[in-house]
């Protein structure tokens, strides 16, 4: 890919309907005020070995990949998404697997730990996060590892075998910053799809998308993610963020991830898909939890319309 739109590997990504990417169930250290914020998909907790690790972790021994994960990433719940998907739009198992901008491939772990039979791919230009992913990720795995091919290549690259379903997440496509860019990568995208092959996409959205301001989240023993909006360009779109992670000790692992993105709404982004050739995008939003109205129920369907939460987050799905 060229320098001007260079993947970041670990991008900052949310869990449902909250204030900001990246929010659990629960935390409310934003902004304020009486807003509707809807959360879900909370991380697991680390275990009592792991407590006493975080206890004496600090900015000078982190693991920034790992903090990444607990914060930001549900293997699971996307992958449990992924195949709810395109059960919507095809019969029979999708096998084959790729997984743009991967970064650690923790998608392409879980994928293959469902079913012996799949395979996966993951793409990135950052060789960092890939081989982080491969000693961390597949321990668990058996054989998994052997059936994830690994290139450190531009997404908009031709896959060796054509995928079932093909995955951008944690809005990494905000990279590109030219409409035209954009088509360009939905387009190889779909001509690298299987026949029967879908695309998705998850985005982020709402008033407070926006908005210049810090919001923090709890990990556990003493430490505590920031998702910082920097600075939002009205005129051109210019997304900055970044990512840090505070702990006991007072110390801050400051700009642990940082971002320069431009922001796409909605309907830009299913404009371009269509642009780009595909014959249906869906747009799926998260349901409300019956026990409290301002809170996501973890379960995304099909909305056309959406809820304009102050800050909210939904997926795009494409068929070929």
């Amino acid at each position: 890919m060229a320098s001007s739109t260079k993947t970041k590997s670990d991008k900052a990504k949310g869990s449902g309907k909250g204030k900001g990417p990246g929010k659990s169930k629960g935390d409310g250290k934003g902004s304020g005020g009486e807003e509707r914020r809807r959360t879900s998909r909370a991380k697991d907790q680390p275990g009592k070995e792991g407590k006493k690790r975080d206890r004496r972790m600090n900015a000078k021994n982190a693991d920034r990949f790992e903090l990444y994960q607990r914060a930001v990433n549900s293997p699971e719940t996307d992958i449990d998404f992924l195949e709810k998907a395109y059960a919507h739009y095809r019969e029979g198992t999708p096998l084959r697997f790729r997984e743009d901008f991967c970064g650690t491939a923790s998608m392409c772990s879980e994928w293959v730990r469902r079913d012996p039979a799949r395979s996966a791919e993951g793409v990135d230009l950052d060789a960092e996060p890939v081989e982080w992913g491969k000693r961390n990720n597949f321990i668990k795995v058996e054989d998994g590892i052997e059936r994830v091919e690994f290139r450190l290549d531009d997404v908009r690259s031709a896959s060796p075998q054509k995928p079932d379903i093909t995955a951008a997440q944690n809005f990494s496509y905000w990279c590109f910053k030219t409409r035209k860019e954009l088509v360009d990568y939905c387009k190889s995208v779909r001509e690298n799809l299987a026949d029967d092959g879908i695309f998705v996409m998850d985005l982020y959205g709402g008033p407070e998308a926006t908005v210049e301001q810090e919001e923090l989240r709890s990990l556990g023993g003493g430490i505590e993610y920031v998702w910082d909006q920097r600075e939002y360009v009205p005129g051109t779109g210019q997304f900055l963020t970044a990512i840090h992670f505070r702990f006991r000790d007072g110390s801050e692992l400051t700009n642990a991830f940082e971002y320069d993105w431009r922001f796409w709404h909605l309907g830009e982004i299913r404009d371009v898909l269509y642009d780009a050739g595909f014959s249906d995008v869906t747009t799926w939003f998260e349901g409300t939890d019956p026990d409290d109205e301002d809170e996501g129920d973890g379960v995304f369907e099909i909305d056309e319309r959406g809820e304009n939460c102050e800050a909210w987050l939904g997926y795009l799905v494409s068929a070929k």
